[in-house]
């Protein structure tokens, strides 16, 4: 993996944001966008690039130098939950999230979870509120236990939701190779030995519908391959 080393240098923040992506260079501005509008300023986004030839790197590097709190890494690819890994190992902050770079944030979504946790240092991990945009076919998928019935998206773990302990995602070590249902994995695994609560901070947008979407590209596989679980 290599980082591009940002010239500005930035004290530690409270929040590591890991954003993903590959091949998203006309929809990472959107994501990144609604990240710089948060009220809530103590963070750093990590823009882990898994082997873009999208000329990605092209647009990202000249912006470093303006924004202090931009980390860029680029690694070959390696799909997406050992890309959240490496920002997660990566990351300074106490605290660890995620944007995906087809998504955005709404206004206060950073705040009111770091108020949360702050308000319940007995709590490890929260995940929940989101938002779904697009047509409501498209919200609903199979179920990996019960692959006769449909469940609807809300009912599953969005891993961009994911909010907690960066060391507790680092400790755990992390989320693992499987396609489409790494993140409720992790969170089941997690569940053992940590407190997590689900959240209704109705605040991560999570488009889907769209045919180069994050979220319809993994629901074609997941259908396929009945790999995807709910919680």
């Amino acid at each position: 993996m290599e980082e591009i080393k940002n010239s500005v240098e930035f004290t530690q923040p409270k929040v590591s944001i890991i954003l993903p992506v590959f091949n998203r260079r006309h929809l990472i501005l959107r994501a990144i966008a609604s990240v710089q509008r948060q009220s809530f300023k103590d963070w750093e986004l990590l823009i882990v690039d898994d082997g873009s030839s999208d000329g990605l790197e092209e647009l990202i590097l000249p912006l470093l130098a303006e924004n202090p709190n931009w980390r860029y890494m680029k690694h070959s690819r390696r799909r997406l939950s050992a890309t959240r890994n490496i920002g997660l190992q990566a990351g300074l902050g106490f605290y660890a999230t995620f944007i995906d770079s087809d998504d955005e944030y709404l206004e206060g979504h950073l705040q009111a979870r770091v108020s949360f946790m702050d308000a319940h240092p007995q709590v490890d991990l929260i995940h929940g509120g989101v938002v779904l945009n697009g047509p409501e076919h498209s919200h609903w998928v199979q179920d990996a236990f019960y692959p006769e019935r449909k469940i609807h998206l809300s009912q599953c773990t969005i891993g961009a939701t994911l909010f907690g302990k960066r060391r507790v995602f680092v400790d755990s070590g992390g989320f693992k190779g499987l396609p489409y249902s790494a993140e409720s994995e992790f969170v089941q695994r997690l569940a053992k030995s940590h407190q997590i609560e689900r959240v209704d901070f109705p605040t991560y947008v999570y488009y889907t519908g769209l045919a180069d979407s994050i979220c319809t590209q993994r629901l074609q596989h997941y259908e396929k391959d009945n790999n995807r679980s709910s919680l």
